[in-house]
């Protein structure tokens, strides 16, 4: 996870971590560590064949209002068909107080971002 600029933050998931609801808790307050009080938008990229707990689908885990007083937008890039169906199911079950989309490819989702990005 780094500060790309101010108020843009990129996450990166490696290939063959695999996810659980203590290394989200740990992300939220990377991010929070990053930002500040500022307001951010973030790029997050899931691999391909990135493997998670269940439990992580069963948490909202941007519904905190920390979350929601400072992260504006989040795109997700996410490779392969599955990753890409477990993140809009999350999305169905945890609507996000913030636009949230899901991106094929990170030229689209940081043009996108960058219109999210707060004036």
């Amino acid at each position: 996870m780094s500060l790309v600029e101010p108020g843009f933050i990129e996450q990166r998931f490696r290939e063959g971590v695999k996810l659980d609801r203590a290394g989200f808790e740990q992300n939220r307050a990377a991010r929070h560590l990053l930002a500040g009080k500022d307001t951010y938008v973030m790029l997050s990229t899931l691999p391909e064949d990135i493997d998670f707990e269940l439990s992580v689908l069963g948490t909202d885990h941007f519904g905190a209002a920390e979350e929601i007083e400072g992260l504006s937008a989040l795109a997700v890039v996410a490779h392969g068909q599955l990753t890409k169906g477990v993140t809009a199911i999350f999305f169905k079950y945890f609507p996000p107080q913030f636009p949230a989309q899901v991106f094929n490819n990170e030229a689209d989702a940081r043009a996108w971002l960058m219109e999210q990005r707060p004036r």
